[in-house]
């Protein structure tokens, strides 16, 4: 029966087929394995589960096993638990695809990366490792490729990850269609992979694949363009080697990458032609070299150059993983091309409105002027130039007329215009990636999530997406680990030979578009490193093997071992190091090698030194005495700086409460009550520069609760407050709350002890400090887990602040807070729009 016979059958209900017809079918199941598309699986496994589940549907149990999988993997029904009759061949397929020799996980299982791998020697590149180490491939006009080894912490692999996908979409967008469809970037787990590609004449890696490989070539005119944006990321990521110390980059010349990889292939070719010899590359002893992903090359003749399996594409058509792709694209994408959106028409119209403001003043002649424009003009907003938003003034500045329209105008135009030609450029970038036929946005998502699959592991995403991701590598893993086994068996190649811990899977997924169907390749690559690495070229291995040390790596010893004799002798050494003179560089060396070779015991001798033990439950209760002192003592400073910050949000509840609770000294009580007064008049909604005026003179229209403040406040010391409210008309109410807070004792010398409880000044100041500390961390963390709701949304501004409002209250207006009061304080304002009023600006407290 010939294809277009087969098709026939197809089109029909499986229920309706002949014995013959069913093999012929199963033959063409055979044949395309593992690239069976799911018209064809979901046709054939209904007919065995209805017509034949007694009996064997294949000559061989693998394919009856592949079949099974391959239903599972697509989203059909399978019966769980042990379907058919006890014993029959669909139940003995259901309990092979529980055995892990033959559908379970195809690499090793990863070792925790503790500080003794991430600082071994001898590892530079590590997918595990908690460092990240970045590779940069250059030419004399830029970047061309950078190449990212190593997972990292969470708060440094969430903002290298959207940067390279933001960058991967940007230069997407840029690319030469004619080039080719397929995407040559990876943003797996451990491993990133960007190219800003290549233009003209110039020479790229010849790497053989059967997905051409994508030099990315991007046209003449996007050349700069892209390769600006991987010079961002480079960026990026130089930032974070200063500011952390958690990455590295090392730069490197291109075309010594390219050298490298076509001696591999010259390694490989070799031989497959001398079948009797194998060649070994070993690890050159120096440092440095071009560490690079590379794909397992063939070493015999007729199976292709390099090792590939095809898959279905329809693999990614799954109810499973089209929640996976829409929850991922929902945070990336979608998210980011949005807010370029609705930012890059925001820019327009306020670039519209003051241009026509312009050309209408620069119009009229000087009668026309005074009639028609005042005489100065009050600001009700400023442009935030490093974030390129608007933001509303609190309080309006005053400018001349003549002034705003020849000076701050054009600049506000000029500013809006750059940073529209910047979301315009990024808009294009965005969405031509995520809209043109080959959708270079849903071709990274693949190859992410289906080399996560195949390796066990969790992309480091939203909630969502990881709860998605779950559910469908349950399902789509254990076929992918299967066909990939059955295709090593026919080339004779060990899977460990292959699957290792430095290896990655590189999938090449095409979507289908009017005139091509859809396309999907998995290919192992791995990272080489030239001086860790060595490379095997065997044609009775029939494929190029990379070792490095990663192979080989071990569990640490259990803490007990770890701080056994050798880590207390390696830490007196340096104790005794210490102490000598002139040991700076000698004492960094030897420390490094310790902590190297004991990492927990080093620590944690390190830690001992440094950090006393803990208190028992009497200090508890002197630490308990020194910290209600402490907030005696600091209560003036403190409750007046919290209600000025309230008073600035306007939040006038709280700023009443903050200083209802100021327990001081009479002759500072009077401050106290004056600042109420301005709140009281801050809460009846008066302007700013009618309040000194109002309570300097006590007018008419002063609310009744500051005239009742001002009352207290001459009870308490009538010749401060008379001085103070004779000054405050003419000094205005920005000098008049300097005046109240100069001389107020700070935090350090408000702390003067307790006597009778046995509190010295220095115990008190040190115990408030930390209880600081320890606030300001459990905020940061607060602020933090806020900041993760935001990421399965497109967020209004409202919304927003609605998620984080609480976290940002504690953080303006706790009693604890310190410096990161202003960094919330510039989110309060980005957020919202509004700028807190700048007035009674103090510091040193």
């Amino acid at each position: 029966m010939r294809g277009d016979a087969v098709d026939e059958v197809l089109k029909r209900l499986p229920y309706s087929w002949t014995a013959d017809e069913a093999e012929r079918v199963g033959q063409r199941f055979r044949e395309s394995r593992p690239a069976v598309p799911k018209r064809l699986v979901k046709s054939l496994w209904q007919y065995w589960l209805r017509m034949s589940p007694d009996e064997p549907l294949f000559g061989n149990a693998e394919d009856g096993l592949a079949l099974l999988l391959h239903a599972r993997a697509l989203g059909l029904e399978v019966p769980g638990g042990d379907p058919g009759p006890e014993g029959g061949p669909i139940a003995q397929c259901a309990r092979r695809a529980g055995e892990a020799a033959e559908c379970g996980p195809l690499f090793p299982a990863p070792p925790a990366w503790g500080p003794k791998a991430a600082l071994a020697p001898q590892v530079r590149a590590a997918l595990p490792s908690s460092l990240l180490r970045a590779w940069v491939a250059g030419d004399e006009q830029g970047p061309v490729e950078v190449l990212v080894v190593g997972e990292g912490i969470p708060e440094i692999r969430q903002q290298v990850v959207q940067a390279a996908l933001t960058t991967c979409l940007r230069v997407n967008g840029l690319s030469d269609p004619d080039s080719g469809d397929f995407v040559g970037d990876h943003i797996g787990v451990g491993l990133i992979r960007v190219t800003a590609g290549l233009s003209g004449t110039q020479a790229s890696p010849d790497i053989p694949s059967v997905f051409r490989a994508r030099s990315v070539t991007v046209a003449d005119g996007a050349s700069s363009t892209a390769r600006g944006a991987l010079r961002d990321f480079v960026g990026l990521l130089r930032s974070l080697a200063e500011e952390t110390g958690l990455v590295e980059v090392a730069d490197i010349a291109y075309p010594d990458l390219v050298t490298y990889a076509q001696g591999l292939r010259a390694l490989a070719d070799r031989a497959a032609g001398e079948t009797d010899r194998a060649f070994l590359r070993a690890p050159r002893a120096e440092d440095g070299g071009p560490v690079s992903l590379q794909p397992y090359l063939r070493t015999v003749r007729g199976h292709g150059a390099s090792l590939g399996v095809e898959f279905s594409p329809d693999l990614f058509t799954t109810d499973a993983y089209v929640r996976v792709e829409q929850a991922h694209q929902r945070v990336l994408s979608q998210r980011l091309t949005m807010d370029a959106r609705l930012r890059l028409d925001q820019l327009k119209t306020e670039i519209e409105q003051l241009t026509a403001d312009l050309e209408a003043f620069n119009r009229a002649n000087t009668a026309e002027r005074r009639a028609l424009w005042p005489a100065t003009v009050l600001l009700v907003e400023r442009f935030d130039e490093p974030t390129g938003r608007t933001i509303r003034l609190t309080e309006p500045e005053e400018r001349e007329t003549e002034q705003y329209y020849k000076v701050n105008v054009p600049q506000l135009i000029s500013m809006r215009e750059k940073w529209a030609r910047r979301m315009g450029e990024l808009v294009e970038q965005l969405e031509t990636a995520v809209h043109r036929p080959h959708a270079p946005a849903r071709q990274v998502a693949a190859g992410r999530f289906l080399d996560a699959a195949l390796r066990g592991v969790v992309p480091d995403e939203s909630p969502a997406t990881e709860r998605a991701f779950r559910a469908w590598c349950k399902e789509v893993a254990p076929m992918l680990w299967f066909e990939w086994r059955c295709a090593l068996r026919r080339h004779g190649i060990a899977p460990e030979d292959v699957f290792t811990p430095h290896s990655v899977l590189i999938s090449r997924y095409l979507p289908p578009t009017d005139e091509d169907p859809a396309l999907l390749f998995s290919h192992p690559y791995t990272v080489v490193d030239p001086a860790r690495s060595a490379v095997l070229a065997d044609a009775e291995r029939a494929v190029l093997v990379v070792r490095d040390a990663t192979d080989h790596t071990t569990p640490a010893p259990a803490p007990a071992d770890a701080t056994g004799p050798a880590a207390e002798a390696l830490w007196d050494d340096l104790v005794e190091l210490a102490e000598r003179p002139r040991v700076e560089e000698e004492f960094s060396r030897r420390f490094l090698e310790a902590l190297r070779a004991q990492p927990e015991g080093i620590a944690r001798r390190m830690i001992e030194a440094l950090q006393p033990a803990g208190p028992a439950a009497g200090e508890e209760d002197a630490i308990e005495v020194a910290l209600r002192t402490a907030e005696r003592h600091t209560s003036l400073g403190e409750g007046m700086d919290r209600a000025l910050t309230a008073m600035r949000n306007e939040a006038f509840l709280t700023a009443r409460e903050c200083l209802d609770g100021i327990r001081t000294a009479p002759q500072w009580q009077a401050r106290v009550w004056l600042l109420r007064a301005i709140v009281e008049c801050r809460a009846a909604r008066l302007e700013s520069r009618e309040i000194p005026g109002l309570l300097g003179h006590q007018m008419p229209g002063t609310p009744d609760a500051a005239l009742r403040a001002l009352d207290e406040a001459g009870s308490a010391d009538e010749e401060f407050t008379r001085a103070w409210l004779e000054t405050l008309p003419e000094a205005g109410l920005d000098k008049g709350i300097r005046r109240l807070f100069q001389g107020l004792p700070r935090a350090r010398a408000s702390c003067k002890g307790d006597p009778l409880n046995k509190v010295s000044p220095e115990r008190e100041y040190a115990v408030w400090l930390f209880r600081r500390a320890v606030e300001n961390a459990r905020l940061a963390r607060q602020l933090d887990e806020a900041g993760e709701e935001l990421a399965e949304h497109q967020e209004a501004v409202d919304a927003a602040l609605a998620k984080l409002g609480r976290a940002l209250e504690e953080i303006l207006l706790g009693p604890y807070v310190g410096g990161s009061r202003g960094a919330a304080e510039e989110l309060f304002e980005v957020l919202s729009g509004q700028e807190p009023p700048r007035y009674g600006r103090v510091a040193g407290r």
